[in-house]
């Protein structure tokens, strides 16, 4: 058994063998110029901008923030809630619906959760414009589909022997569902749906970087102008509204048998649904936006001029992306906290990991951009940093919960502490860890296109160059290329998650 937990213990620090090659390409492309304006960005945490004008902007700002966010974590749930239960298998079960219909659903919803909503959003955004609708509809299609993946593998847990001693009273097959699947569906709203919210706002900031609006929006424009103490006035109001999210979501208690909290949840769930089809029917069907997308049509008469050769080495440099950020993610945060295993060294740990956690991806990529050039090894370091402050969150709080006794008795034993630290408490996470990290490379595959965009490399500079030429059919080729490797990554990962659960 031992020599098992060390097996894992050694998986998780072998990928930090990536930083080789990158950190020697990161050396080789360094250049000096921009380390003023890096120490600049560093100075100006401390002194944030703080006035009048910039106080009202932060809130109208962080309004915005709060309403894209609140309606498409919102209507994503409940969605999500839905597709859920009609892509599990209890459905089927219990309306005797062919089962050809199963597959078709779980393969589109697939298909959407694979594209990052950065991705539909700059589609959406060339097709219709920069219009607030589009950050909440970018939003919600991946998110939906990821949603209804957490609910129905909930719902594969339901015995459907239940469903048999409903049904002997003869009751309704939908009054029949409804009763077994509601304390399943709550229950998953309560430990998921309401981290789903914090990380909708996320993704509504980094949508912000492109022009949707909200605090994200604010944040490019200062560091557009080189603004660093508007900037960091702007990332510490972020960090203000995330903590208090944090803090109000462990407050919120949630009591299935209560009647008038159900009724509530019920009529929330029909206006919500209610609402969205009469919103996106307003959408689509609006005047101006329609003529936008009118523009779409031109995805059958476009060429692609993209090479075969170039384009095989655009989902290379994909790929690589993908395997170096992941090996960051996994193997610097036991790393790291195992070095600096001491109670003053983890709290400015945990104050650095929270800082990756909240500046945006795109903005950590652009102040690393002031001193080096753009590269594969760049926009996997800043994929890699982020999602590690990510992974170390999880680390430190399963490592604060752990029984101690074990890493107690080796340090008595003379053994050094950074030795105890490995055997005693890592060594028992080691497993479980790996199997988060195996769930969070499906979504460093999907954010590829984030540092891509930005940082010139894989197949989201590639979508972004064949957007700007209005190459349709460039596009097409793109977002399927890109979806493959997602579906093909998550399928992996899949495998390597179930094996170590």
């Amino acid at each position: 058994m031992n020599k098992l937990k060390l097996n894992y213990t050694s998986l998780s620090f072998l990928p930090i063998l990536v930083c080789i090659p990158l950190g020697y390409q990161l050396i080789k492309n360094i250049h000096f110029g921009g380390f003023k304006l890096f120490q600049e960005f560093l100075i100006s945490a401390f002194n944030p901008k703080i006035d009048n004008e910039i106080i009202i902007t932060v809130i109208n700002r962080l309004n915005e923030t709060i309403l894209i966010g609140f309606f498409s974590w919102l209507v994503s749930i409940i969605f999500g809630a839905i597709f859920g239960i009609i892509s599990s298998n209890i459905f089927y079960k219990i309306f005797n619906i062919p089962h050809f219909f199963y597959r078709i659903i779980r393969f589109f919803l697939t298909i959407i959760r694979s594209i990052h909503e950065v991705v539909w959003g700059i589609v959406l955004m060339q097709i219709y414009g920069i219009n607030f609708s589009i950050g909440i509809i970018a939003i919600c299609i991946p998110y939906i589909a990821i949603n209804s993946k957490v609910f129905a593998e909930q719902l594969e847990t339901i015995d459907y022997k239940n469903f048999e001693s409903i049904n002997q009273i003869n009751a309704p097959k939908f009054s029949s569902l409804l009763t077994i699947v509601w304390n399943p569906i709550i229950n998953t709203f309560k430990n998921f749906g309401l981290y789903r919210l914090e990380c909708s706002i996320r993704s509504t900031v980094i949508l912000g970087l492109f022009g949707i609006g909200g605090i994200g929006t604010s944040i490019f424009l200062s560091f557009q102008t080189l603004n660093f103490r508007e900037l960091w006035t702007y990332l510490w109001s972020l960090a203000i509204l995330i903590i208090l999210s944090g803090l109000i979501f462990k407050k919120i208690k949630f009591n299935t048998t209560n009647k008038i909290l159900s009724i509530f949840f019920i009529t929330v769930f029909f206006i919500t649904i209610l609402f969205s089809f009469l919103y996106f029917l307003y959408f689509i069907f609006n005047n101006n936006n329609f003529e936008n997308f009118n523009s779409f049509s031109s995805l059958f008469k476009s060429s692609s001029d993209l090479g075969l050769f170039d384009f095989l080495k655009l989902i290379l440099e994909t790929i690589i992306l993908s395997l170096l950020s992941t090996g960051i993610a996994i193997s610097l945060p036991p790393l790291i906290i195992g070095i600096f295993n001491n109670n003053t060294s983890k709290i400015f740990v945990k104050i650095f990991a929270f800082l990756l956690r909240l500046i945006p991806t795109p903005v950590i990529l652009l102040i690393l951009l002031t001193f080096n050039n753009p590269s594969l090894s760049l926009a996997a370091l800043t994929l890699g940093l982020h999602n590690a402050g990510i992974t170390s969150k999880l680390l430190f709080t399963n490592l604060d919960s752990q029984d101690r006794r074990n890493y107690i008795a080796i340090k008595s034993l003379g053994i050094s502490k950074k030795t105890s630290w490995l055997l005693g408490l890592f060594s028992q996470q080691a497993k479980s860890y790996l199997a988060y990290c195996a769930y969070r490379s499906d979504i460093i595959i999907r954010e590829t296109a984030i540092v891509g965009v930005i940082g010139s490399v894989g197949l989201g500079w590639q979508l972004q160059e064949s957007l700007s030429s209005f190459a349709w059919q460039e596009v097409s080729i793109v977002l399927i290329a890109y979806s493959s490797i997602a579906i093909v990554g998550e399928l992996i990962n899949g495998k390597i998650k179930n094996s170590l659960t």
